[in-house]
């Protein structure tokens, strides 16, 4: 069988449900990909994730191809909050746990040892997106099995150990709202030291590191030690020509980045956290549940993908105002439909439209945003939204992406840290309005008076 001469890499994208095997060629483009989704297992009464499965699965597609290609090297992004713990005899206790189970039911407990938001810059969440909350869970719940941990990995860096042998660390996961990490030493948190872990964590190394190497049939696969998917993303526009930016990643989140806000500005009620980039620079962050705001509302009105949006109505007397999912600033509620139902559909399809920039706007005040805007995903087709937003920008340019970045393709910059990507944008041209500012001001206003904070 013939094998060709170029070399492919190896991209393991892990998301929470559905996980892809991307096989790309020097200039990144996948040639060759496979799907699979992960499914849950139950541990010591915990809810994990079927990582062992998805690792077979990977080296017998990665064996595949391998017979027809010369492979090279590969990396795993995956989503955040999930750990594996190794004993001393190197086997498996859990791998990975799943976040969705309540590890946060020894919640009045915990807070009393987590660090300050001032230390870890990370709000308490749901569940058990933060890390710590897992840990502290299995410590009340099972402490032998912390006991006969000899490590704690991550889960890029669990997949490293499955295919080399080798433990490590990475920094971006280790800092994404774990409660693990100190933003103001740089090192390890407090809760670390208070359950007695610290060296339970392996050597940190940069996520593009080789870390070890995989015979695969004539092929030495070089095992670069891998990312936190969103910081994948980001890791992509941080090494394009644009040096001062903020990025809106959009989907079911629409995730602010903005590496010019002061960790002294971000509110944990407001859900604002920091990351931290594969550099080990702290990525201040605001987030809500964007994607789900804007489907619940285009289906609970009926709007089809063909309404255009209409604006030549007495608009600011029937905003709406937030929240129509959880996460985020404010308190979650239903829209009351009876309030709109004279208006035609493209008028209540502006009014949708308006809300969503009227959110990003908040959101953008919030983290002081004075750079150029960088939008990213499934709102780049939404023209009407984005020339709201571009007005209500007025001293700020702001772009959107052509082509949306994935975490698969920002992984590929681990291959080669040193190479710069060259985003294909457009500017977004603004309204002249001069009426919008003043409704947003109003809308903003009236956050305020009626309460509608989490905090409140």
């Amino acid at each position: 069988m013939m094998v060709t001469s170029k070399k492919l890499n190896v991209v393991l994208d892990i998301g929470k449900t559905n996980v892809k095997l991307n096989f790309v060629n020097n200039d990144n483009k996948t040639v060759k990909s496979f799907t699979t989704q992960q499914k849950n297992i139950n541990k010591f009464g915990i809810k994990t994730l079927n990582s062992n499965l998805i690792v077979k699965w990977s080296l017998d597609k990665i064996q595949k191809i391998e017979k027809t290609n010369q492979l090279d090297k590969f990396v795993c992004t995956a989503h955040g909050t999930s750990i594996a713990l190794i004993d001393h005899n190197n086997e498996e206790i859990l791998a990975c746990t799943d976040y969705e189970f309540k590890f946060d039911q020894f919640f009045d407990e915990y807070q009393k040892i987590a660090p300050k938001f001032s230390e870890s810059f990370t709000p308490f969440l749901e569940g058990g997106l933060n890390i710590g909350t897992q840990l502290y869970y299995i410590y009340k719940k099972n402490p032998n099995l912390i006991l006969d941990t000899k490590y704690i990995l991550n889960y890029p860096q669990y997949i490293v150990w499955k295919l080399t042998n080798n433990f490590v660390s990475e920094i971006s996961y280790l800092g994404c709202h774990t409660h693990l990490w100190n933003y103001k030493k740089n090192k390890l948190s407090s809760l670390v030291n208070k359950l007695g872990i610290k060296k339970k964590f392996p050597q940190i190394k940069k996520a593009w590191e080789t870390v070890g190497q995989k015979k695969i049939g004539k092929s030495n696969l070089q095992i670069i030690n891998g990312v936190h998917d969103s910081n994948a993303s980001y890791l992509y526009f941080k090494n394009s020509g644009i040096k001062d930016f903020t990025l809106i990643s959009t989907g079911t989140w629409y995730i602010l980045f903005n590496q010019k806000t002061s960790l002294s500005n971000l509110d944990p009620s407001m859900d604002m956290l920091a990351n931290i980039d594969v550099f080990g620079k702290s990525t201040p962050t605001m987030r809500f549940m964007g994607g789900r705001e804007y489907d619940y509302l285009v289906k609970t009105f009926k709007i089809s993908n063909n309404t255009k949006p209409l604006s030549s109505f007495n608009y600011k007397d029937f905003l709406i105002y937030p929240s129509y999912a959880a996460g985020g600033a404010f308190i979650k509620k239903r829209i009351n439909t009876g309030l709109f139902k004279k208006l035609k559909k493209g008028e209540v399809y502006y009014l949708i439209c308006l809300y969503m920039a009227f959110l990003i706007n908040f959101c953008l005040n919030k983290m002081n945003s004075t750079n150029t805007i960088i939008l990213d995903g499934p709102i780049t087709k939404n023209n009407c939204i984005m020339k709201i937003l571009s007005t209500l920008r007025d001293k700020q340019i702001v772009l959107k992406n052509k082509k949306e970045i994935g975490t698969s393709l920002g992984a590929t910059n681990l291959f080669d840290i040193k190479k710069k990507n060259k985003l294909d944008t457009k500017a977004i041209n603004k309204f002249q309005n001069k009426n919008l500012k003043n409704v947003y001001n109003i809308w903003e206003e009236n956050l305020y008076k009626k309460k509608l904070f989490n905090s409140s």
